[in-house]
């Protein structure tokens, strides 16, 4: 049995099959796959930070243009990014991405920002950039709601004292702020419910306001809405519509600027429909407030808040927050100013040529937040949206000729706004970036003088 088992053959076990070879072609090509989903996942983020296409285009080539891609070409519209790119070792790649019903807190807005910074500066590896794509995404807000609820409270109350400053109006507003701040919190945010929001707190907003007015409660005109309804103004929509249909971006200026109307539209429907059930006409929307009311330091009191409560609210970093109330300022001092020298159609055309470039010089040469997280709070300021908000009641109610005229002014007051963004754009681009370029940085302008000193 001992010899027998002996010349028995031994059964050993089969080899593992050896894996298929991956050639440097295809490895090659994952890489390239992974990086177009990166620049169309930046893209899209981009997008929703408000930024205009045009904007979104360019950096989306800088970043192109660091990865040594020889042949890019990429399409932004409000909702649609298309990137392709192809080189002689590779054939031609499309890929479009169609995500809808983004927004970004303004912390989120920041990091975007960064990411893109950091793509432009050095070779991100695709992996690492979709991480920290997801990554902004999955950002949890810094601050629990409630503290999002006062900030609302806050920034509703520096808007009225904007509009129409006094003790009426400024408490009537802080309540509708809570009560629109509240409903915010509640109804969340993302698809159908961002379209219906804007309509149904005009609604509820306006349903308060006509029964406190029934029965007799100050405070309730228009002011006290449009500050209340604030966040849903679509002023700054329509300004990037404006600026985009300057530079010919038509399909994109025009779907905005189409959006924006449309969220007036629903902001006018819910206000209507409030009316209608409570009785009252639209007209006692427009209560008149006594300029006796009325004081000068009012409004500068009101920007302080409404920084304040934009940067609870929106989750402004604390680090964007001085430059936020400096824009901010800059706003109001140059509607003020430019409304002494050119009328109410042109005050809002003049601040927007100053903060303008006053955004981009925060961003490139102060090293500070992003040029959106700056510009669309100071837009806010302008409020151009109102006009049409109180146009659109009018032209429902008993002075049709006025909502006719306001409806127009409210048109003039975009375009405005919207071209003295053009207008700011070109004198930074003509007068202070070439004289940067040249001086490097404020930090490196600083260290220059100290070693002239020494």
């Amino acid at each position: 049995m001992s010899e027998l088992a002996e010349n028995l053959p031994v059964e050993t076990a089969p080899a593992p099959a050896a894996a298929p070879a991956v050639s440097d072609s295809e490895i090659a090509q994952q890489e390239r796959r992974r990086l177009l989903r990166f620049l169309l996942r930046l893209g899209h983020l981009l997008l929703a930070t408000g930024a205009a296409a045009g904007v979104v285009e360019t950096t989306l080539r800088r970043v192109a243009q660091n990865y040594k891609i020889k042949q890019f070409n990429t399409l932004a519209l409000p909702t649609v990014v298309f990137v392709n790119f192809a080189d002689e070792d590779a054939s031609l790649q499309i890929e479009f991405t169609a995500e809808q019903g983004l927004v970004l807190r303004f912390d989120q807005v920041e990091a975007t920002y960064e990411l893109a910074r950091d793509a432009e500066r050095t070779s991100l590896d695709p992996t690492e950039g979709l991480r920290r794509v997801n990554a902004i995404l999955a950002m949890p807000p810094p601050l629990k709601p409630h503290w999002s609820v006062l900030g609302h409270v806050l920034a509703t109350g520096g808007i009225a004292l904007i509009l129409r400053p006094s003790a009426d109006v400024l408490l009537s507003a802080a309540f509708f702020g809570l009560v629109v701040g509240v409903l915010r919190q509640l109804m969340g945010r993302g698809g159908i419910v961002n379209t219906l929001m804007p309509m149904f707190c005009a609604f509820v907003v306006a349903l308060l306001a006509l029964l406190g007015a029934r029965h007799g409660m100050a405070g309730s005109p228009i002011y006290v809405l449009v500050a209340a309804l604030y966040t849903f103004l679509p002023g700054g929509t329509l300004a990037v519509a404006t600026v985009e249909l300057a530079y010919g971006d038509i399909v994109s200026g025009a779907t905005r600027f189409v959006s924006g109307m449309l969220q007036l539209v629903f902001l006018m429907l819910g206000m209507l429909t409030a009316a209608s059930i409570v009785g009252l006409p639209p007209d006692k929307l427009l209560v008149p407030v006594s300029d006796a009311a009325v004081r000068a330091w009012a409004p500068w009191l009101g920007v302080l808040l409404f920084a304040l409560g934009h940067w609870l609210h929106y989750s402004t970093t604390r680090r964007a927050l001085p430059w936020v109330l400096a824009l901010l300022l800059i706003a109001l001092a140059g509607q003020q100013i430019g409304n002494a020298l050119f009328g109410g159609y042109m005050s809002g055309f003049f601040a927007a040529v100053l903060i303008t470039p006053a955004a981009y010089i925060v961003q490139y040469r102060f090293a500070g937040p992003p040029f959106m997280v700056t510009f669309i709070p100071a837009l806010w300021i302008l409020v151009p949206g109102s006009l049409g908000l109180i146009g659109m009641a009018e032209l429902v109610g008993n002075d049709r000729l006025a909502g006719v005229e306001n409806f127009v002014t409210t048109l003039f007051t975009i375009v405005a706004v919207g071209l003295g963004s053009v207008v700011g754009t070109a004198v930074y681009n003509v007068l202070f970036e070439p004289v940067f370029q040249r001086a490097g940085t404020m930090s490196d302008i600083m260290l220059r003088y100290l070693k002239l000193r020494r």
